[in-house]
């Protein structure tokens, strides 16, 4: 399965790592469902880097009215998500306008749909002078885009990723934003799938499968197959097949669980 979406997307990330520091404790407060909410923001906008929606896949259909308000409104997002001090402000800022006016002019680099699945948050404290807190966190994000390989030919490609972050917000302009990743733990898809077809080889496994399971287990082995082993001739065929993924039915973070659970 193809990484690099993913992989850009931790090489920008890591450019906020820093180190850590104590922290007062509280969980349930209002002020921390909020900087629960603004960090969950914060790895949606991460994903929406390059967005726009043309009939080809390419903005060079596009007027620069046309292109404007998209870039506008990225930019808004990560004004509202992403602390001034955060380089991840202004890097995200370039890539997508990047994408947008160069980029997307040339070659089909087209966002279907991306975002966060699940967030379960381990701890959310919050400084004793309350502007600043720690997150730690596992999120379970997905993208989906239509791309131009090397040979012309379109291929669709869906990476559904899980992180393990511990994040630092502070409180600006009366928002909770992310001002550093501390750590961050990225686990890839295909390793969870090659785990999962490792024990669909094991027939004393595959017997204590529910039948739920293997017909989720026959979707992701369908979603490879559309995904990673095949091209396609033209962008409406491509973009057919992207729009028809689910990512509730092809994670495999929530089947594996779904068999220790078992």
């Amino acid at each position: 399965m193809k990484k690099w979406k993913r992989a850009l997307a931790i090489v920008l990330i890591s450019a906020c790592l820093v180190g850590g520091t104590a922290w007062a404790d509280s969980q349930t407060s209002p002020e921390a469902e909020a900087v629960k909410e603004a960090f969950i923001g914060s790895q949606d906008i991460s994903y929406q880097i390059g967005y726009f929606e043309s009939e080809n896949g390419k903005t060079d259909i596009l007027t620069e009215e046309q292109i404007q308000p998209y870039i506008d409104d990225f930019n808004r997002k990560m004004d509202q998500y992403y602390a001034e001090s955060n380089i991840c402000r202004q890097t995200y800022k370039e890539t997508n306008e990047k994408i947008l006016r160069e980029i997307g002019k040339n070659k089909v680099e087209y966002l279907v749909n991306a975002g966060v699945l699940d967030c379960t948050f381990r701890n959310v404290s919050i400084s004793e002078n309350g502007q600043t807190a720690t997150v730690k966190a596992v999120c379970t994000s997905w993208g989906n885009w239509v791309e131009e390989n090397e040979n012309g030919q379109l291929e669709v490609t869906a990476p559904i990723g899980r992180d393990t972050i511990t994040a630092t917000m502070v409180k600006e302009d009366g928002l909770w934003k992310l001002k550093q990743i501390d750590d961050m733990y990225a686990e890839f898809a295909s390793d969870v799938i090659y785990q999962l077809e490792e024990q669909n080889d094991s027939a004393s496994t595959a017997s204590m499968h529910s039948s739920e399971q293997a017909e989720q287990m026959e979707a992701i082995d369908e979603y490879v197959e559309q995904t990673c082993l095949t091209e396609y001739d033209t962008f409406d065929e491509a973009l057919a097949v992207a729009e028809s993924l689910d990512p509730d039915e092809i994670n495999p973070f929530q089947l594996l669980l779904s068999r220790f659970e078992n």
